[in-house]
C-alpha cells in the first residue's frame, strides 16, 4: 500500500499582517497531485491542520475543500489534531467526514472507541491499521501538583505516559495487515532549525516530548507531526516527520518542504520517499541583525523578482520614522523591517518565543511588560493555567 503523509498545514496562518491563503492552497493542490499521480491507498494528515482554534472561513474552506477533492479522487485520509487545532470541533465534523472517507479524530481515545483505523488498498488485496493518536495536553497527562515541582519529573512523566498510549494502541495491530502509527507529538532530539542553523531540542530544556524509544516497534511506519523540518527518527522502527507545507517564518527560511511517500507491504520494511512542495514562497533575509544593507542597495533585490517575502535589516546610523515605507516602496513584499547595528525588535526573534510553553510566555510577560519586579506567585500562575486549559476546552461557538 501507498501512504502519502503530510502535516503541520496551519491553514490560516499569515505572516506578519499578510495573508498566505494562495500559497496554502497552492501547497494544498500540491499535496493532491502528489496523491493522485503516485494513486496513494491513503492520506495521513499529522496534525496542526488549521493555525488557530478558531479558524476563519476561508481557511475551512481550503481544508474542507481540499478533502472533498480527495473524495473525488477515490483517496481516504486519517487526520488527527494537533496542538492549534481545536480537539472537539474536529470531532464535531467527523461524522460528515466519515461519509468522504475522511477518518477524522480530535480528541485522543482508546482502541476500543475508535483509535485503530481500517483502511484498504485501492485493488482490495492489503489491509492497513492505522492507529491514531492526536495531540495529548500536557496538563491533561500530568498532575497540575507536579507542574508546580521540579521540571524533571512531569518530563518523565509525560514520556511515560505517551509512551503507554503508543503502544496499548499498537497492541491492537493486526499481524496479517499493515501497521501505522500516526501522532502528534514532539520527539527528543528532533531537529529544527531557527534562524537558519539547527539545534536539537532535549527534554531537559522543560520541552515536553517523548524519548525515541517511545515510538512502537510493533508500526511499520510512524508518521509524525509537530515538527516543520522534514526528517526521519532515529529509533527502533521506520518513523518521520513530513515537516510543514510552507516556510511559516524566517527560522525555517533555509528548509525545503516535503510531503512523505511511504509505500508498506505486510511485514516488510516501509520505504519513504519525499515528494517536494514548492508552491510557497520562500522566506529570504536581506542583511542581517549584525550587519544590514544601504537602502540604495534594495533595487537591485527589486530587480531579481523574486516571489518570496523579506526580512530586511537597514544599516543605519539613526532611527528614520519612516523606514518601513522606504523600504516598502522598493521592496512590497518586506514583511519585517529593522535597523541593523544591534537594534533588534521583539518581533525579529520570533524562533525564541516558540521554545517557550504559555507559562513561561507569561511570566516573561509579567516580568517585562507589567515592569514587575519580580516572577508571578505560583497562585497567579495557578489561575493562568487554569484559565487556559478552560479556553483550550471551551466548546468550539463560544
Amino acid at each position: 500500500m501507498k501512504f502519502l503523509h503530510t502535516s503541520d498545514w496551519h491553514i490560516g496562518r499569515g505572516i506578519r499582517g499578510q495573508s498566505r491563503l494562495d500559497e496554502q492552497e497552492a501547497a494544498l493542490q500540491q499535496v493532491l497531485s502528489h496523491a493522485r499521480d503516485e494513486a496513494v491507498d491513503c492520506v495521513i494528515v499529522a496534525g496542526d491542520v488549521f493555525d488557530t482554534s478558531a479558524p476563519a472561513p476561508e481557511a475551512e474552506r481550503l481544508v474542507y475543500g481540499f478533502f472533498g477533492e480527495l473524495y473525488g479522487a477515490g483517496i481516504p485520509a486519517v487526520v488527527i489534531a494537533g496542538n492549534h487545532d481545536h480537539p472537539k470541533r474536529l470531532d464535531a465534523v467527523a461524522p460528515l467526514l466519515t461519509s468522504l472517507g475522511i477518518h477524522a479524530r480530535g480528541m485522543a481515545r482508546g482502541p476500543a472507541d475508535g483509535a485503530l483505523i481500517e483502511v484498504a488498498s485501492r485493488d482490495g488485496r492489503e489491509k492497513a491499521v492505522v492507529a491514531a493518536l492526536p495531540w495529548l495536553n500536557e496538563r491533561d497527562m500530568v498532575d497540575f501538583a507536579q507542574l508546580q515541582d521540579e521540571m524533571g519529573a512531569p518530563l518523565v512523566q509525560y514520556s511515560e505516559r505517551v509512551r503507554a498510549a503508543m503502544r496499548g494502541l499498537a497492541a491492537g495491530f493486526d499481524r496479517d495487515a499493515i501497521s501505522v502509527s500516526v501522532a502528534h507529538l514532539l520527539v527528543d532530539d528532533a531537529m529544527v532549525g531557527p534562524g537558519g542553523g539547527e539545534r536539537e531540542l532535549h527534554m531537559a530544556m522543560g520541552i515536553y516530548g517523548v524519548q525515541p524509544e517511545a515510538l512502537p516497534t510493533a508500526a511499520q511506519y510512524v508518521a509524525l507531526g509537530h515538527v516543520h523540518k522534514n526528517q526521519e527518527v532515529r529509533c527502533g522502527t521506520k518513523a518521520a516527520y513530513s515537516g510543514s507545507l510552507l516556510q511559516l517564518d524566517f527560522g525555517e527560511r533555509r528548509q525545503e518542504k516535503y510531503v512523505n511517500l511511504v509505500e508498506i507491504h505486510a511485514k516488510q520494511p516501509a520505504q519513504v520517499t519525499p515528494l517536494p512542495i514548492t508552491a510557497g514562497r520562500k522566506l529570504i533575509d536581506i542583511g542581517s541583525a549584525v550587519k544590514g544593507v544601504n537602502l540604495n542597495e534594495l533595487s537591485q533585490y527589486a530587480e531579481q523578482g523574486e516571489d518570496a517575502w523579506y526580512r530586511v535589516f537597514i544599516d543605519l546610523d539613526i532611527p528614520v520614522a519612516n523606514l518601513a515605507q522606504m523600504v516598502r516602496a522598493e521592496l512590497p513584499t518586506a514583511v519585517h523591517v529593522e535597523r541593523a547595528k544591534g537594534y533588534v525588535e521583539e518581533s525579529a526573534a520570533p524562533e525564541t518565543m516558540e521554545r517557550l510553553g504559555p507559562a513561561e510566555m507569561f511570566t516573561r510577560f509579567y516580568e517585562s511588560s507589567l515592569g514587575r519586579e519580580r516572577s508571578p506567585s505560583p497562585e497567579t500562575l495557578e489561575l493562568f493555567r487554569r484559565l487556559l486549559t478552560e479556553e483550550e476546552h471551551a466548546p468550539a461557538d463560544a
